[in-house]
């Protein structure tokens, strides 16, 4: 790492240490579905304007930061990212047999099918089964586990100088072990138990603003011309990933404010 990098590498360090202390220590008072957290509301409010939070669960009585269904969808999104880097796979570019990336894609289908079956809830209509929780965990872990083996290639393939020339999926053993990792998350999620909340909580949370800062990281590289002079070491975007820290925070507080705003005027609820 040049000395030059290195700078902004400790700035980087400078600003997420703020960005966390604002999450733990920002003052906030405790409210009936936290009763004795305000970090969990900070990380509520912190996403407010970006996550549904209708269909809410909680874990030993209380309220998770994030809705059942996106609970679902970017913890198990944030596993399958770990996994994938853990065994190495964090510079493939290729996504694998249109056989196994087809059938990733059919649990975001029964995903869309849950979603409209709730929605018509929502707005008045009969549903063809009875929307539950526990339902919108499972459809939503299975859903989001598929993001990782989508998305890693395409950032390599655009930014990358020295991508590795494999398949993130290349055998069902792999399919079927992502498979039980989503559905293991949901069943932890489901059955509760005290001390999954904030491991729970942690990994969903940082899915939905890590997914939101990695594409804005992506669109802010491409833009400075990243995508033509490609990079060797991720450590080389921390310029982009600054300018996309201020994007990102910038959106989660407007959209969170104007929506907070919507609902204390009595416009959305």
């Amino acid at each position: 790492m040049t000395t030059s990098l290195r700078s902004w590498y400790w700035l980087a360090i400078g600003v997420y240490s703020g960005i966390m202390a604002g999450i733990l220590f920002w003052p906030s008072l405790p409210l009936p579905s936290w009763p004795s957290s305000h970090i969990a509301w900070n990380m509520y409010a912190s996403v407010h304007g970006v996550c549904a939070q209708m269909h809410n669960t909680t874990i030993a009585g209380q309220q998770l930061p994030l809705c059942a269904r996106n609970t679902g969808i970017y913890g198990s999104m944030t596993l399958s990212m770990l996994v994938m880097t853990i065994a190495g796979r964090h510079r493939y570019t290729q996504y694998g047999s249109k056989v196994f990336m087809l059938l990733l894609l059919v649990p975001i289908v029964l995903l869309g099918i849950d979603g409209l079956n709730s929605l018509s809830v929502d707005i008045g209509f009969t549903p063809l089964y009875q929307p539950q929780n526990w339902l919108r965990m499972v459809t939503g872990s299975l859903a989001g586990i598929a993001i990782a083996p989508f998305f890693i290639p395409t950032l390599n393939r655009v930014l990358r100088n020295n991508g590795s020339d494999h398949a993130m999926i290349g055998h069902w053993w792999e399919l079927v072990g992502l498979w039980t990792i989503a559905l293991g998350y949901a069943a932890i999620t489901i059955i509760g138990p005290s001390w999954v909340y904030w491991p729970i909580a942690i990994v969903s949370w940082v899915g939905i603003v890590g997914i939101l800062l990695i594409s804005n990281t992506f669109a802010v590289a491409v833009a400075a011309g990243y995508d033509q002079r490609k990079i060797s070491h991720l450590a080389e975007l921390i310029k982009p990933f600054l300018v996309a820290t201020l994007i990102t925070s910038v959106e989660l507080g407007l959209m969170a404010w104007l929506r907070f705003g919507f609902e204390a005027s009595g416009f959305a609820h």
